[in-house]
């Protein structure tokens, strides 16, 4: 917190040292909390020199492609290890992928650091293709296609337990640190994540967390392995808009779908349950007609959120059911 001696700086100032107009200062200030400028006592916004190198890191990170609804979630350090990140990109590393012609390449040089076990060289791999790419993209191209690689080389006999693990606790701990759960905030709908008893793979739903971050939720993100009934509490504890369940394992599907039902029988009334992931095909045929939306993608995740923050709480279930099923394919993990 700045002191009573810190210079200060009206709305005109700072957007002639940021680049962004006064009506863009305003939004995110309003809409996102980018930052928390005082007022005079004539209700003028005051900003100090912190707030304008928040504001001009804010600017630099939009202009690559990143959401404005997930990266003012960071906090200033944060923002400059983007920042770091988006000017390695820009720059290449030698040896590394060509990420801007082939976000495939990137899976391939991934994969080929997980069988080295080289964890230092595919953390750095990571953090580059989300500073290139954004958050959603970073999901559907890199992290899903990569996620699934390793489970076809694990059931294939060709990718060791450690190699398996050492991958995904990192991809979990790059998709955490990248996309912070915003705290809850007046305005806020609520997003519960979680997978059904019987589902170990957690990553699907952390990817599924920060996509609903990224689209301004609040998000509580409940883990693996949750019972349906200990899911619907914590949604009408917190009285979520939305659950987002991720299934990987195929061979439960008739637990699944049982399951499913339960969910969705005891959540909120007005909430809609997003169902993806590779174990969730044909589940949409199994379960017959129902509320649920099965996704296809982190992109359309990130769709079907943004459409249901925009209606009314009321008509989600209702419109819900009515909705034509989709093959799901929301993540691998």
């Amino acid at each position: 917190m700045p002191n009573d001696e810190s210079p200060r700086y009206p709305i005109g100032v700072v957007a002639e040292r940021t680049g962004l107009t006064a009506d863009v200062i305003r939004v995110w200030e309003r809409r996102y909390r980018a930052v928390e400028p005082t007022r005079t006592l004539g209700g003028q916004r005051t900003y100090t020199l912190g707030d304008i190198d928040r504001l001009v890191l804010l600017r630099r990170a939009t202009m690559s492609g990143h959401g404005i609804s997930h990266i003012a979630t960071l906090d200033t350090p944060g923002l400059e290890e983007l920042i770091r990140d988006i000017e390695s990109a820009d720059r290449g590393i030698p040896g590394a992928p060509d990420l801007v012609d082939e976000p495939r390449a990137a899976v391939e040089q991934a994969m080929s650091f997980t069988e080295t076990l080289d964890p230092a060289s595919l953390e750095i791999l990571l953090r580059r293709t989300f500073a290139r790419y954004g958050i959603v993209t970073f999901l559907d191209l890199i992290v899903g296609p990569f996620m699934r690689a390793i489970g076809d080389a694990w059931h294939a006999g060709s990718l060791s337990i450690s190699q398996e693990h050492v991958a995904t606790a990192l991809v979990q701990r790059v998709v955490s640190q990248t996309a912070p759960i915003p705290a809850a905030s007046e305005g806020n709908p609520t997003f519960v994540a979680a997978t059904l008893e019987g589902e170990r793979h957690a990553a699907g739903a952390l990817m599924a967390a920060a996509i609903a971050a990224s689209a301004g939720w609040h998000v509580i993100h409940l883990g693996a392995d949750l019972p349906a009934g200990e899911i619907a509490g914590a949604a009408l504890e917190t009285q979520a808009r939305a659950v987002g369940v991720s299934i990987v394992r195929e061979e439960k599907k008739k637990k699944f779908a049982a399951r499913l039902r339960e969910l969705e029988k005891s959540m909120p009334r007005d909430a809609t349950l997003l169902v993806g992931g590779a174990g969730a095909r044909g589940l949409s045929d199994s379960l017959g007609q129902t509320g649920i939306v099965f996704v296809e993608s982190m992109s359309q995740l990130h769709h079907e959120l943004t459409r249901i923050r925009a209606r009314s709480p009321g008509a989600d279930r209702s419109r819900a059911a009515g909705r034509t099923l989709v093959r799901p394919r929301m993540t691998a993990g």
